[in-house]
């Protein structure tokens, strides 16, 4: 133990120079990263420190277990290779009591043998470290206050119509109010008009890029062009008849101030009722199951190869995929390839297992939440998007039903057959849209619903491959929706794939872990 910092020759110890950015506030930047570490070094050489190359840390301190650097520092700290460490101020090292508590119990032990601060003065006896503690503990109660202070001036501000998310068409005003952006306000409402018209959304995402369409990321003055996946999303946002959806909740905009929408309310029920146009009445019929279906992706444009069965000269029956995209020449390619080729791929990947363990379950699983404030605003958008259709349709199925009532005998044979077969229709379509809004309401209430048990991740990561190589079709299937998120084909090969998760960031640490000459 080190209980009189006299008896201590500083000069002989290793600091560690450590520099966080601090990610709670942005207006409290008390000092940037370059300040920490020039102030750092003018206090080492006052006191002729031998300290190491910064090491600088952009995660937050607010949680444990969230900072891979400074994890390793103590890491490294237990093994010898420094004595100390040497940084701005206390809160730098933490904004939480677990890693607060770390440091000081690493200090009990003599592991280390002494801190430095630019802004606060450190002894290893008794009264230093209570000091410490104390200064841990103000770190955060700030974060904490500040955290509590954000939220509720998030709240105030969505009940005033204010929201961060910017939105294609419109810019932010001085006070935080949505105002149409001159440039791209017309071309916005003019996509609207082209899509409640029935043009495909290729058509206006080229029409939209021709005509010189970009909107610019404020914090890098990049330049984005409007793809098929942003105009999508686009269609189904109801801020663009007047209400804003955020963290689940939303508001009317219109009612609160003079916001210009870009349509009104029939036009967007309009829009969203094209992407059920082809839902009719269920009629018997049989359908072929395929493995892998939409997951199997085509290098060359991005899009979903089809599956099929296709039979050879000598009379086998073969399962293919194909891309069959005619915008971008796949259609004129290699007509197909076969799914062995695909399923080879899989098992040789899978055969020596992803061998994750239950440590690697834990440490993903810790604190994590499964659906993040943003993607439950992008699942509460969906639910207003199906729910106005649904609306307009049973509206339209009450209507029709009363008037096929009222006019029973003054009508056509014919006239009063299109007429239930639009009412059959209409009633597959309510199924299909309440269906759907029961499952998207479920996901919001159950964020966990998907969540593998320890021992489902554990069989999966050692048992994949024999699993899927013995079982039938529907298994191996559903096994490898589990693991694979897609799997993109060439002509003749599997050219890229992406994991799903937890299996993509466990992954992607292994090799991050790899990379650094440590065992896996």
């Amino acid at each position: 133990m080190y209980e009189d910092t006299e008896e201590i020759d500083f000069t002989k110890l290793k600091y560690v120079l450590y520099a966080r950015k601090s990610t709670d506030d942005s207006s409290r930047q008390l000092r940037s990263i370059d300040d920490q570490i020039a102030e750092c070094l003018a206090l080492a050489r006052r006191l002729n420190l031998n300290v190491s190359e910064p090491i600088i840390e952009t995660k937050s301190a607010k949680k444990p277990n969230q900072r891979p650097l400074f994890k390793q520092i103590l890491s490294d700290i237990r093994k010898g290779v420094y004595d100390g460490i040497l940084a701005w101020n206390p809160d730098r090292l933490a904004r939480n009591m677990k890693e607060g508590g770390e440091v000081i119990d690493m200090i009990d032990e003599g592991y280390i043998k002494d801190l430095k601060f630019v802004t606060h003065h450190f002894t290893s006896d008794a009264n230093g470290k209570m000091l410490l503690g104390m200064a841990f503990v103000l770190s955060k109660q700030y974060s904490d206050d500040l955290s509590q202070k954000v939220t509720r001036g998030v709240r105030r501000s969505f009940a005033e119509g204010k929201s961060p998310a910017p939105k294609h068409g419109y810019i932010r005003d001085e006070d935080g109010l949505y105002r149409p952006d001159p440039v791209t306000f017309p071309l916005i409402v003019k996509a609207w008009e082209m899509r409640a018209e029935g043009t495909s959304i290729e058509e206006i995402v080229k029409y939209l890029n021709d005509s010189g369409y970009r909107r610019i990321i404020k914090s890098s003055g990049r330049k984005v062009k409007m793809t098929k996946q942003i105009l999508s999303d686009l269609y189904n946002d109801p801020i663009y008849y007047g209400v804003l959806i955020q963290g689940g909740n939303e508001v009317n905009l219109t009612e609160l101030y003079n916001f210009q929408p870009a349509i009104d309310t029939s036009t967007y029920t309009q829009v969203q009722s094209l992407s059920y146009r082809k839902i009719k009445a269920n009629k018997p019929h049989k359908l072929a199951f395929y493995p892998l279906r939409a997951i199997v992706t085509c290098s060359f444009c991005g899009g979903n190869m089809y599956a099929g069965a296709s039979t050879s000269g000598s009379g086998k029956r073969y399962l293919n995929y194909r891309c069959d995209n005619k915008s971008r020449g796949c259609n004129r390619l290699k007509k197909s390839i076969r799914a062995k080729v695909i399923f080879d791929f899989i098992y040789k990947y899978l055969e020596s297992g992803l061998n994750f363990t239950e440590a690697d379950y834990n440490n993903y699983y810790k604190d994590l939440e499964k659906i993040t404030k943003e993607k439950r605003e992008q699942v509460k958008i969906k639910i207003h998007s199906k729910r106005s259709v649904l609306l307009d349709a049973r509206r339209e199925l009450r209507n029709r039903a009363l008037s096929l009532t009222d006019l029973n005998n003054k009508i056509s044979d014919t006239a009063k057959k299109v007429t239930e077969d639009r009412l059959a229709e209409l009633k597959a379509l309510e199924e299909t849209l309440s269906a759907e809004i029961t499952e998207l309401e479920k996901t919001i209430r159950d964020p966990e619903a998907d969540r593998l048990t320890l021992q489902q991740f554990l069989n999966l990561s050692k048992n994949a491959s024999v699993i899927v190589q013995s079982a039938d079709v529907v298994v191996k299937d559903e096994i490898c929706r589990l693991i694979f998120l897609n799997l993109t084909v060439d002509e003749e090969k599997v050219a890229s794939y992406q994991l799903k998760e937890p299996f993509a960031t466990l992954l992607k640490h292994r090799q991050i872990v790899s990379s650094r000459g440590d065992t896996i």
